[in-house]
Order: C-alpha cells, then structure tokens, then sequence
C-alpha cells in the first residue's frame, strides 16, 4: 500500500494532489478485495458499521469538493489563457464539466444519505458466539 502524507492543511501541489487521488483509487481497490468473500476483511456487523460510517464520512466531503473543481475551471477560463485541444468551444467545455459535476455531488449526496441508512439498519445485528 502506498502512502501520502494527509495533513489537510498542507503543503498541497498538484504532486500531492494525484498521489492521493491514486491513494484513494488504490484504498477503494483494497476495499473491494478486503469484502470479497472468504477474504477475512470482515468478521462483524460491526465490522460494516465501522466502514459505512467511514465511507459516509468521506463521501460527504464530495461535493464540496465538485463544487472547488468546478470553481477552479471557471476560474482557470476567466484567465483566458486556456485551449482545447480538439477546437471546441472552451466555455461550452467548462459549462458541460460544471454540469457533471453538479450531478455528481448530487449523487454522491445521495450515497451519502443511502450509506447512513445501512448503518442505521445494521445498528443492532450481532453475532451469538459459540
């Protein structure tokens, strides 16, 4: 497993940036094997309890964080120093990117709301030892 330093307050660089970006893609992998029957990454409900609330945490920073990429392209073209590659209409290109953001920080609203859910349906479960 690699590792970032993930101190919120910095330093930040774009480095930084995609190097958790693949942290992230890399943990969600491990997650995806680690629940994997017979993989011996859960043993409890509770087990599940602790990682839905982890991953409700975290999908509710999501859409601050479509909000900031969104506020960072409309910035970026304001400076009038960006191109496109394949001649489309730059604008147009940050208006449509806006827009999928929009859907995706409402989808991941969504999941987030989902998630706390499942963790309040599992709440209770148990296993009988023996």
């Amino acid at each position: 497993m690699t590792s970032v330093d993930l101190n919120p307050d910095g330093p930040h660089s774009p480095e930084i940036t995609a190097r958790a970006g693949q942290l992230f893609d890399d943990t969600s992998r491990f997650l995806v094997y680690a629940t994997m029957p017979r993989r011996g990454g859960l043993a409890y409900p509770a087990d599940v309890y602790r990682l839905i609330a982890d991953l409700y945490t975290a999908t509710a920073r999501f859409p601050q964080m479509c909000e900031q990429l969104a506020r960072f392209l409309r910035a970026q073209a304001a400076t009038g120093r960006l191109y496109e590659a394949r001649g489309r209409d730059i604008a147009l290109q940050v208006e449509r990117a806006e827009m999928h953001l929009d859907q995706a920080a409402a989808a991941a609203h969504a999941l987030t709301t989902a998630l706390q859910a499942v963790q309040a349906d599992i709440a209770g479960l148990g296993v009988r030892e023996g």
